[in-house]
């Protein structure tokens, strides 16, 4: 059930095209419609104009998502988004999805500005008007050591160049938040689709990803990714992509491994165990 306390609500509609291999919507599709719900609350805010801009520019420095259930075709998903925080250099923002009246996802997003491609404080009037609907209550997140990780990891044991395209740029022609969570992604992809599962399936449960620029470019995307945590039931894939700018995004996810005809978490086979230890960092 959704909470009314939210400043902003809106509607947001599945497309057949957003479905994955698993027949319901794909990770990253559900990552998009929390950046839909974020956008257009902005767009509250600040003017029907604030989807673009030519000067200060409004993006994620992190964004953490958790994915509490499947998410399907067919029925409307419900937002809601607070901000939860603001600073002079930064804010949080708060989205959630319903779906048929269960609460199906939770997004944290830490915002913040550019300008020139260089991190900038918030103007005032946006800071200002942030404030002005914000809950005051955020709380700390985890600390994002998977980015120092990344950086001490010389060979990793899954490595692939992605061709960067034309829709990879947003309307303020940078590498869009959409298509870096995407990289991350395929960054996983390119690992899992190598694993044996024994007919056993595998389910996101969280991701955490962190943004270190957002310049544009047309070279290829170096993606790496490797498994730095396994559990009884979980893993943790970490991975990242790099531009001619450099590290541009990196990330930890974490995946579970389930039963397909119950779709509850199921223990980790020894053949699947064996599988991921080679891939670990």
């Amino acid at each position: 059930m959704t909470d009314t306390s939210a400043f902003f609500h809106c509607s947001l509609t599945p497309r057949f095209t957003d479905l994955d291999t698993w027949r319901h919507v794909n990770n990253s599709r559900i990552y998009q419609l929390h950046q839909e719900a974020r956008v257009l609350a902005h767009l509250e805010l600040f003017g029907a104009d604030a989807w673009f801009s030519d000067d200060v520019r409004l993006r994620p420095l992190r964004c953490i998502t958790d994915f509490r259930r499947v998410t399907w075709y067919g029925s409307d998903v419900k937002a809601e988004i607070r901000v939860q925080a603001c600073d002079t250099d930064s804010y949080r923002v708060r989205s959630d999805l319903f779906q048929n009246g269960e609460h199906v996802g939770t997004q944290q997003a830490l915002m913040g500005a550019y300008q020139n491609g260089q991190r900038v404080e918030l103007p005032a009037a946006t800071r200002e008007r942030l404030q002005s609907v914000a809950e005051g209550d955020a709380e700390a997140l985890p600390a994002a050591d998977y980015v120092d990780r990344v950086s001490s990891v010389i060979n990793f044991p899954v490595t692939q160049q992605l061709t960067t395209r034309y829709a990879d740029l947003d309307a303020d022609s940078q590498r869009s938040e959409a298509a870096l969570a995407r990289y991350m992604e395929q960054a996983r992809f390119g690992a899992i689709r190598h694993l044996d599962l024994g007919g056993l399936g595998i389910l996101i449960a969280s991701m955490d990803v962190s943004y270190l620029h957002f310049r544009a470019g047309w070279k290829t995307v170096d993606l790496r990714a490797g498994i730095n945590r396994i559990g009884n039931s979980s893993f943790v894939f970490t991975g990242c992509a790099t531009s001619e700018h450099g590290l541009q995004a990196v990330a930890n996810s974490v995946m579970v491994v389930i039963d397909q005809a119950s779709s509850r978490p199921a223990p980790i086979p020894d053949v699947l165990r064996e599988q991921l230890n080679t891939l670990k960092i």
